[in-house]
C-alpha cells in the first residue's frame, strides 16, 4: 500500500518539473475563482507521455495499431485464381440483351426529378450508435483496442446526485431517475460545472486537473437520451417450516445521459 506522504512527494516533484527550478516553494498551481473558493491543481505530464511513446510503451501501441490494420485491407479470396472467365459467346449474348434493353427503355416514361429527390430522403441512414448505446466501431478499431491501443481523448469525473462517474465523449451514464422530469426531459441538454458541485477532475494525455474540491471553469455537456425502467430484480423471502414464501419483482426508473463534449478551463 502506498502511503499518503509518498503520493504527496510525487505530486510536488511533478509540479516542480512543470513550473521550473526558479519557482519559489511550489506546492500546487492554484487557480481560484473570485465568486467562490473553488480551485484546482494542474499537473502537466506531456513530457513524460512523450518519453513513454518513444520508448517501449510506444512500440507496444504500434503493434496494436498494426494488428488492426490487417482488417482494413481487402478480404482475401482463395478462389480468385480459379475463377473461369466468361466465353465470347456469353459476352455477345449480354451485348444483345443490353441493346434490347435500351430499345425498351425508350418507351418507358421517366418520373419527375422531384419524385427521385423524395426517394433519396426516405433512404434510411445507419446510426452511429448501437442498440445498447455504445458507439459503432470498425473491425480494425475493435481489434486495435483489444490489443491494447488507448481510446484517447479527454475524460472527466463527474458527481451527479451522490454518484461519481468517469466519462469520456459518447459515453452513456445510467442514473436513478432525475427529477424534476420537466428539467431532465428527454432531448434536453445540460452543462455540468463546478458551480453546481458536479465536476471533480478532468484529464487528457498532456495534463490532469485535480479539483480542490471542484474544477472551476471546466464544463461537461450531457443530453438526456432516454427515461425508462431497469431490468427486473427478484426479491424472494422465505421462512423454513413456517409455510412462508414471498416473491416480488422490482424495476427502478433510470435516466440515460449521453456525454456530448468535455471542455477544459480557458486558463488551463
Amino acid at each position: 500500500m502506498i502511503s499518503r506522504r509518498v503520493i504527496n512527494r510525487d505530486l510536488v516533484r511533478n509540479l516542480r518539473a512543470s513550473l521550473g527550478r526558479n519557482a519559489s516553494n511550489p506546492t500546487t498551481t492554484m487557480l481560484a475563482s473570485q465568486s467562490r473558493s473553488f480551485a484546482y491543481a494542474s499537473v502537466n505530464h506531456a513530457e513524460e507521455y512523450k518519453q513513454a511513446i518513444e520508448g517501449r510503451h510506444g512500440q507496444q501501441l504500434q503493434l496494436a495499431y498494426e494488428e488492426g490494420e490487417k482488417y482494413e485491407n481487402e478480404i482475401f479470396d482463395p478462389f480468385q485464381a480459379y475463377k473461369i472467365e466468361d466465353d465470347e459467346s456469353q459476352d455477345e449474348a449480354l451485348r444483345e440483351t443490353d441493346i434490347e434493353g435500351d430499345e425498351d427503355d425508350d418507351d418507358v416514361e421517366y418520373q419527375d426529378e422531384d419524385d427521385d429527390e423524395d426517394d433519396e430522403d426516405t433512404i434510411p441512414t445507419k446510426s452511429m450508435y448501437k442498440k445498447d448505446g455504445s458507439i459503432r466501431r470498425t473491425k480494425a478499431e475493435l481489434v486495435s483496442l483489444n490489443a491494447g491501443a488507448p481510446a484517447g481523448g479527454k475524460f472527466a469525473v463527474i458527481n451527479l446526485y451522490g454518484s461519481q462517474h468517469k466519462v469520456t465523449v459518447d459515453d452513456v451514464v445510467i442514473l436513478n431517475k432525475l427529477r424534476p422530469v420537466e428539467t431532465w426531459a428527454v432531448g434536453t441538454t445540460h452543462t455540468l460545472t463546478a458551480d453546481d458541485e458536479q465536476l471533480l477532475l478532468m484529464g487528457s494525455q498532456d495534463q490532469t486537473l485535480v479539483g480542490m474540491p471542484f474544477v472551476n471553469g471546466g464544463e461537461v455537456d450531457v443530453m438526456v437520451e432516454e427515461i425508462t425502467r431497469d431490468k427486473k430484480v427478484i426479491v424472494f423471502k422465505k421462512k423454513r417450516r413456517k409455510n412462508y414464501r414471498k416473491k416480488n419483482g422490482h424495476k427502478r426508473e433510470v435516466t440515460f445521459l449521453r456525454v456530448l463534449d468535455i471542455r477544459f478551463p480557458a486558463i488551463a
